[in-house]
């Protein structure tokens, strides 16, 4: 289980700066268990260690999607170690047998910070949390707050699935930060199916 998340952990241990499974991946991992396949495996570092990821992959091609002035079009473009600005934020490693999807992530002194919405923020001490094998993912609050941009068939399972096991605090966040009112109501339906009576009061983090 989790063999190409395990894949990816040994190929970014010896990083030294925070990183994280991102995506479906990272409620899967949250949950324990694989409940749907996956397409790729995407993981998020901080936008402030890119250089430090140019030069840990430096040997590898590495590619950035520029949608500068094109939103939407995934146009691939080498990275030459140019220093990547908003609203540039995806990335593409190819490790041998593998591509790898990099997120770059907002952050300021204390916060992580939504790229859609720089007035939402998330206390970055909750932000990366660990599986029992020691692979870092991205809370699931915060991945489901992506994941209400196009409410998929596969994110509607996802916010599905995380709700059995995300505790009230997480599920409250994840709503107050939804700003479409029509799809906050969806996925406050979509959570109360568990009442806080079944969800977990804390979260470890890392």
């Amino acid at each position: 289980m989790f063999e190409q998340c395990m894949k990816v952990k040994n190929i970014m241990d010896k990083f030294g700066f925070p990183w994280f499974v991102a995506g479906g991946w990272a409620i899967d991992l949250f949950l324990d268990k694989e409940t749907r396949m996956h397409d790729d495996i995407e993981i998020g570092i901080y936008r402030e260690h890119q250089m430090k990821l140019q030069k840990y992959f430096e040997k590898r091609k590495k590619y950035y999607i520029n949608n500068k002035s094109l939103i939407g079009k995934h146009i691939k473009v080498e990275w030459n170690k140019e220093y990547l600005r908003l609203p540039i934020h995806e990335l593409y490693i190819e490790y041998n047998d593998l591509e790898i999807e990099v997120l770059l992530n907002e952050r300021d002194e204390e916060n992580w910070i939504y790229r859609r919405n720089e007035k939402i923020k998330h206390n970055e001490q909750s932000v990366i949390l660990n599986t029992k094998d020691g692979i870092p993912y991205l809370c699931p609050e915060i991945v489901l707050l992506y994941k209400t941009k196009e409410m998929r068939e596969k994110d509607i399972e996802d916010i599905k699935n995380a709700s059995t096991k995300m505790n009230d605090s997480q599920v409250k966040w994840l709503i107050e930060s939804i700003n479409d009112i029509e799809i906050k109501g969806k996925v406050r339906n979509l959570t109360t199916a568990f009442t806080s009576t079944t969800r977990p009061d804390t979260q470890s983090a890392s």
